[in-house]
């Protein structure tokens, strides 16, 4: 339904597209498309109690992203025994013993944090001062 790069998708991101064969049809697809999302069509009913669209089934299976190594790594040093660790970007290359520069790891960490709270259970932190930026890393109790 939307194509190409001219009009409204020339400027986006990302569309999703809610479809229904008639304006009062109870039923609509959800096509999903974007530069860095997965294609997928999502089938949906809608609640008339509730007045909400939910899902009936999905076309394709979501991507699941591949385990990241330094994600790994801090879940390995941030445990239920040792439920907090600080230091700077440097103290923590150290720590993990992963083979990249300190203000990288920093950067991966910041890009990353949502995953790592997310998946993880972990909190990451990062501070500056006078005498330098700092990084916190604290165990979070799981979210019910």
């Amino acid at each position: 339904m939307i194509s190409g790069t001219n009009g409204l998708m020339g400027a986006a991101d990302g569309a999703f597209l809610l479809q229904k064969e008639r304006r009062t049809d109870s039923a609509a697809t959800l096509d999903i498309s974007g530069r860095d999302l997965q294609d997928q069509r999502l089938y949906l009913k809608r609640d008339e109690e509730r007045l909400a669209w939910e899902l009936e089934r999905l076309e394709t299976e979501p991507c699941r992203e591949p385990p990241d190594p330094v994600l790994e790594a801090v879940a390995a040093l941030v445990t239920a025994e040792r439920p907090e660790w600080s230091g700077t970007a440097t103290d923590l290359t150290a720590a993990l013993g992963v083979d990249m520069k300190a203000n990288a790891l920093a950067m991966r960490l910041n890009v990353r944090a949502w995953r790592l709270s997310y998946e993880y259970h972990i909190r990451y932190e990062s501070t500056r001062t006078h005498a330098g930026r700092s990084i916190r890393l604290t165990m979070e109790p799981p979210q019910a």
